[in-house]
């Protein structure tokens, strides 16, 4: 029975955050019943789980419809902070979203794979769809290949190992092709990769400067395929702009030239 009362109990946790979530994704007020469908909870767990969100102050309901309140808003400031105290990295992100109209990634690494924290949509009717929470494996993805240029050798090797492990047999990587690659990238400083992933989509991605080495970041541009191996010169260059503006090395932005469309 006690074991029984502590599988509940995280189930509840996990999803408080996936209410949280969810609220990320649509960045609107939802009604119980839009929550409940879309999450997948009967109405009477769902009713019960917000209102206990609301009265520990992490949502507010007003004529039926509930929202996340200040107080979630605040829960990782500090973290923020510690990570870039200068500089608004959703600023950067919404900057660099305008500038190319495709989407725009925040990363962070995790133990066996590569987690989306924050995702700001294209606004071209050709876009890369993926939302925040969302995870990539190491070795097949840009993101993940960016992140592997910053481990040392035997962490490497472990990761691909481990990836490995999980697949049928004839589809496993070359931890030898793997290491090339990676050191390309931190040749580079850039990590390109198309068709990885999911056919037809690809990403260019680089890590954020400047920053905390226990917090590491990585920013990315998703689009089509076909659309990153025509751009992805241009899109490097319009990363490494948004880095001096945003994270200048004086502290003081700098003025941003070229824009995106004088690279066009």
């Amino acid at each position: 029975m006690k074991s029984s009362s502590k599988v509940l109990k995280v189930k509840s946790a996990i999803r408080v955050f996936e209410v949280l979530e969810y609220f990320e994704d649509i960045q609107r007020d939802a009604s119980l019943s839009d929550i409940a469908r879309h999450l997948g909870y009967p109405l009477s767990s769902a009713s019960m789980l917000l209102q206990s969100m609301v009265e520990a102050g992490y949502l507010s309901q007003q004529n039926k419809q509930y929202r996340p309140t200040l107080r979630v808003a605040m829960l990782g400031s500090w973290v923020a902070s510690a990570t870039t105290p200068d500089v608004s990295i959703l600023q950067m992100m919404e900057w660099i979203g305008a500038q190319c109209s495709q989407t725009i990634v925040l990363a962070v690494p995790e133990p066996t794979q590569v987690r989306y924290i924050r995702v700001v949509p294209a606004t071209s009717s050709m876009r890369l769809h993926v939302t925040p929470g969302a995870v990539r494996p190491y070795p097949t993805s840009g993101v993940g290949r960016l992140f592997m240029s910053q481990m040392d050798e035997d962490r490497i090797h472990d990761i691909v190992q481990l990836y490995n492990a999980h697949q049928a047999k004839g589809v496993t990587l070359q931890a030898e092709t793997i290491r090339r690659e990676v050191q390309t990238i931190r040749n580079t400083g850039v990590s390109v990769s198309v068709d990885q992933v999911s056919p037809g989509e690809g990403v260019v991605a680089m890590a954020l400067p400047r920053q905390d080495p226990q917090t590491p970041l990585a920013i990315g541009i998703g689009g089509s395929s076909q659309l990153i191996r025509e751009k992805h010169h241009d899109f490097r260059a319009l990363l490494e702009e948004a880095f001096k503006f945003f994270l200048p090395a004086s502290g003081t932005r700098q003025l941003l030239t070229p824009t995106y469309a004088q690279l066009q």
